[in-house]
């Protein structure tokens, strides 16, 4: 496994994690995810990327589609 696919399975499992702590489903069908936190939720990805790549300078973080459970921009 690489580094990035490491990195995105956490990001998924922080996510998951999440959610079954929070007792709640997503508000939205994608999640920004910077190193292992669920930052926001967003309705398209396009726009996850963008919210992401203006916060943070060093584009680390990861949108994830919910409902499928894979990662659909990484860092």
């Amino acid at each position: 496994m690489t580094a990035s696919e490491h990195a995105d399975s956490a990001d998924i499992e922080a996510l998951a994690k999440f959610l079954s702590e929070s007792g709640s489903s997503a508000v939205a069908p994608f999640a920004l995810v910077r190193r292992g936190k669920v930052m926001c939720f967003f309705d398209n990805p396009a726009t996850a990327t963008e919210s992401g790549i203006q916060a943070y300078a060093d584009r680390a973080f990861t949108v994830i589609d919910i409902r499928a459970q894979r990662v659909v921009r990484r860092r």
